[in-house]
């Protein structure tokens, strides 16, 4: 078996499993003695060895579960799942795949037009359970998204960028108050809230506990991702997520949020559709034929949110709106203003950073 699935694993006449790898057999190990038989209902059916910088080899069990196997440069067993290997080694693995990850938050988590990588084929074979745990590992490496509910944003609302003002509290209960069952219509659309366009969504998640839109202004360069999470216990609770900054404002507060961004990529890297879906029209023109597919009249689109301010394309101080989240876990208190990036009476200006890896 190969990256191509050509070769294949086979036993010796020995007894021994060996690998045939491009022409040359290599014969598989555990705690360096020879491995001569699986365990029941186990057979490997993949093997990797040019993404990662040590062997994987695939099994499938013939009730259809998955699982890996992790081997050294001489093919000798190391573990079966990361938490089981060296800090190390697991640091490896990580740093060799971590510019895919990278770049599958640049070309289709924030891009306004998703599109795909040449090498997402190979990172699918790698497995689900391996590529989500290398996935994790990788954004353990960040700091967690900054989450906040409505009633802790200061009243002067929030400024994202120096030539926008500042989005109002009420503005974004509005748009939190939409995001219900956003994921179910055939043709999801809110208003801009950088001003009178319609914007076209389409929903990219839909599991038992999440469901996510997603929207792109053309304008503003912004993305974002609306919709509900589900808590066992409660009921469904409006998120709001931006991408760009790793920000997510929620109807109130839920643990749940924070897992968003690994739910998203996860289903970017292991589902096409993700990419083929997206529309290409971002926006919906009002009016046009009225039979036309899209065409939306004033009276048509009435339900949707209206009149909200300008929508963040940079958010302000995000160290410091990150850092205050982390104080107020357990609590609602209102944050300062100057925590967002909302200009004080005797400032003369906005500051803006980086918003750094996401």
């Amino acid at each position: 078996m190969s990256e191509a699935s050509q070769d294949k694993a086979y036993s010796a006449e020995d007894g021994r499993i060996t690998i045939q790898l491009n022409g040359q057999s290599h014969f598989l190990s555990v705690n360096r003695q020879p491995l001569t038989r699986f365990y029941p209902g186990w057979s490997p059916f993949a093997l990797h060895v040019t993404l990662l910088p040590t062997p994987i080899l695939r099994l499938r069990h013939e009730t259809g579960q998955e699982a890996y196997w992790i081997f050294d440069e001489h093919f000798n067993y190391l573990a079966c799942r990361l938490q089981d290997i060296s800090k190390e080694k697991l640091t490896e693995l990580v740093d060799a795949i971590a510019p895919y990850f990278q770049s599958q938050v640049k070309v289709a988590l924030e891009a306004l037009h998703p599109a795909s990588l040449e090498l997402s084929e190979k990172v699918r074979h790698l497995g689900r359970p391996l590529c989500e745990g290398l996935l994790s590992a990788w954004l353990q490496r960040f700091p967690p998204p900054g989450c906040f509910t409505v009633n802790m944003l200061p009243a002067e609302g929030l400024s994202f960028r120096s030539d926008s003002p500042p989005l109002k509290a009420a503005a974004l209960a509005q748009l939190l108050a939409v995001a219900k069952g956003l994921a179910k219509k055939t043709m999801p659309v809110i208003l801009s809230p950088y001003g009178g366009a319609v914007l076209r969504g389409y929903p990219v998640l839909r599991l038992p506990d999440m469901e996510l839109t997603r929207f792109a202004d053309p304008q503003a360069n912004v993305v974002l991702y609306i919709g509900t999470v589900i808590p066992a216990t409660g009921d469904d609770i409006s998120v709001i997520y931006c991408p760009q900054q790793d920000l997510i404002l929620t109807e109130r507060q839920t643990g749940l949020a924070s897992t968003i961004p690994f739910r998203l990529l996860s289903r970017i890297i292991g589902d096409p559709r993700y990419v083929e879906e997206a529309p290409r029209d971002l926006t919906v023109a009002f009016g046009g034929d009225p039979g036309g597919f899209g065409a939306f009249t004033l009276g048509s689109a009435s339900a949707l949110p209206g009149s909200l301010p300008t929508l963040p394309g940079k958010w302000q101080a995000r160290a410091n709106a990150n850092a205050a989240a982390n104080h107020t876990t357990q609590t609602e208190t209102p944050l300062s203003s100057a925590a967002f990036g909302v200009p004080q009476p005797h400032q003369t200006g906005t500051s803006s950073q980086s918003s750094g890896d996401s």
